[in-house]
């Protein structure tokens, strides 16, 4: 398997994980479900501390991800001037989340009310994106919690992204754009995973170039069949969707004179555990 050379891999077991998670934090739980861990993400801090010992930061990215120059956009932004910097605008995003290696921040997610009851079940609470997104946008806001956070807005090419320009999106090099010259720090894969079909990029780590679409991942032309479908199927569809979408949100904060107040990025129904 290749390797980059500043990245170690850890080999553990689940078991070995359900017993650390117990140790570091007294919630027992046997991780039946590996979508549970998403729930555990804000604790990894506390989960890893031993491994962390020598790190400024820690954080929390998805699987279902394609990095770009992420170099350029955490220098570029000046990361170290901040204790939290999120891909999500006023919220902690699951797929891309740094924390500062900090007490404050290792165990905030104790502070979460109630917070042991997200981790009772054995399914994903949206503990990550949901509860605890919504308590920490609030404590800072309110300046209970004293961090300097970096989360303004979208830094990713995400679901809206993809809704609105759904066609071909290149890696080359390191970065990611497509061909109206968009470009994005990383690729969330996140509706597009489901309707992948093909995966040719043989030798990856020699990769120069490859295309990254709805249907598969190529390092040569895309197959015409789905260049068909991307046009007269999938990109109608979604840009119908998003700029009904866009409709909707002019209708509520302009015609109806909704407060447009800034507040925590999370769901209706991920505030409060009951």
């Amino acid at each position: 398997m290749y390797q980059p050379d500043n990245v170690q891999f850890f080999h553990l077991e689940k078991e070995g994980l359900s017993e650390l998670i117990k140790q570091k934090t007294g919630i027992h739980h046997a991780l039946e479900n590996p979508h549970k861990l998403c729930d555990f993400k804000p604790l990894y801090g506390h989960i890893f501390e031993d491994y962390l010992v020598d790190y400024q930061f820690w954080g929390h990215c998805d699987m279902d991800v394609i990095w770009g120059d992420m170099d350029h956009f955490l220098f570029k932004m000046g990361f170290e001037q901040f204790d939290l910097v999120s891909s999500r605008p006023h919220a902690i995003s699951g797929h891309f989340t740094l924390y500062r290696n900090m007490e404050a921040l290792k165990v905030f997610y104790q502070s979460v009310p109630q917070y042991h009851k997200a981790f009772i079940k054995p399914n994903y609470q949206g503990f990550d994106e949901g509860f605890y997104s919504y308590h920490i946008f609030n404590e800072v806001k309110s300046g209970r919690l004293n961090i300097k956070p970096y989360w303004e807005k979208r830094n990713c090419i995400d679901r809206g992204e993809l809704h609105r320009h759904p066609g071909i999106w290149i890696w080359e090099k390191g970065k990611i754009h497509n061909r109206w010259g968009l470009k994005g720090n990383y690729l969330h894969l996140i509706d597009w995973k489901r309707t992948l079909r093909e995966v040719n990029l043989a030798n990856p780590e020699q990769l120069n170039r490859f295309s990254i679409s709805a249907f598969g991942l190529w390092k040569g032309r895309i197959p015409w069949q789905y260049q068909r479908r991307l046009f007269f199927q999938w990109g109608f569809r979604k840009k119908y969707q998003h700029w009904k979408n866009r409709l909707k949100t002019f209708v509520k904060h302009q015609l109806l004179h909704t407060k447009n107040e800034i507040e925590a990025n999370v769901p209706e129904g991920y505030k409060t555990l009951n």
